[in-house]
């Protein structure tokens, strides 16, 4: 059963296009687990289409088009957007298979069996999916029992348990559960002893650690 959600704001920012790629994908990867969500996303998405269609038209002036054109000549060509995972499929219901969701696959390479960890020591590992200036999304993979280490964080931290299950000072997560963190908030993540917890993670900043060996080392695997 799943007992922590989105809270309304990222639901909405979610529905109406507002939120950025990193917390697109946190939150469509979190529906994929949970129907409750996936129908407040469609209560919020009708509603925005309703308001949409009760606005009154505004007359254009007679150079619009002109005008646009003339802007798209000027852009200059751009790279490839990101892979983006989170389109209307995820908004209609995404599906697990292997214990993946599939809005994560294109990021992955397929499923998590397929991921290619990189050890932190003997109890984690990560995998890095893309940083977009601050924002970083990554997984996270810690053997039964470990801990992340106290720490605090200069922005937000978004955690969503997609294997196994840890619990902190805030209570206990499985999958499908979601956790937000930020600023002064301050906890010691602990996987669960029973399997190896893997979890998306979504920062907007860095994370501020305690104990100098985090200290030293966080920054050097980009945390």
């Amino acid at each position: 059963m799943i007992r922590h959600h989105p809270d309304e704001t990222l639901l909405l920012a979610y529905a109406g296009g507002a939120a950025d790629e990193a917390l697109s994908l946190i939150v469509a990867a979190h529906m994929a687990f949970c129907e409750t969500c996936r129908a407040r996303v469609r209560k919020l998405e009708t509603i925005g289409g309703s308001l949409l269609e009760d606005l009154r038209p505004v007359a254009l002036s007679d150079d619009a088009l002109d005008a646009a054109l003339a802007k798209l000549d000027k852009m200059l060509p751009e790279k490839p957007a990101p892979r983006r995972a989170y389109g209307a499929s995820a908004r209609a219901g995404a599906t697990i298979k292997n214990g993946t969701p599939d809005v994560l696959r294109p990021y992955i390479g397929g499923d998590l069996r397929d991921a290619r960890w990189r050890r932190m020591g003997p109890n984690l590992s990560y995998l890095p999916l893309f940083r977009r200036g601050p924002v970083t999304a990554r997984l996270l993979r810690g053997v039964p029992g470990a801990a992340t280490g106290m720490h605090r964080h200069a922005g937000e931290e978004y955690t969503l348990v997609l294997r196994g299950g840890f619990r902190d000072v805030t209570g206990d997560y499985g999958p499908g559960d979601l956790q937000m963190m930020e600023g002064d908030m301050r906890h010691n993540p602990v996987a669960d002893t029973s399997e190896d917890c893997i979890n998306l993670a979504v920062t907007t900043g860095a994370l501020k650690f305690e104990d100098w060996p985090h200290k030293i080392v966080a920054p050097l695997f980009g945390f």
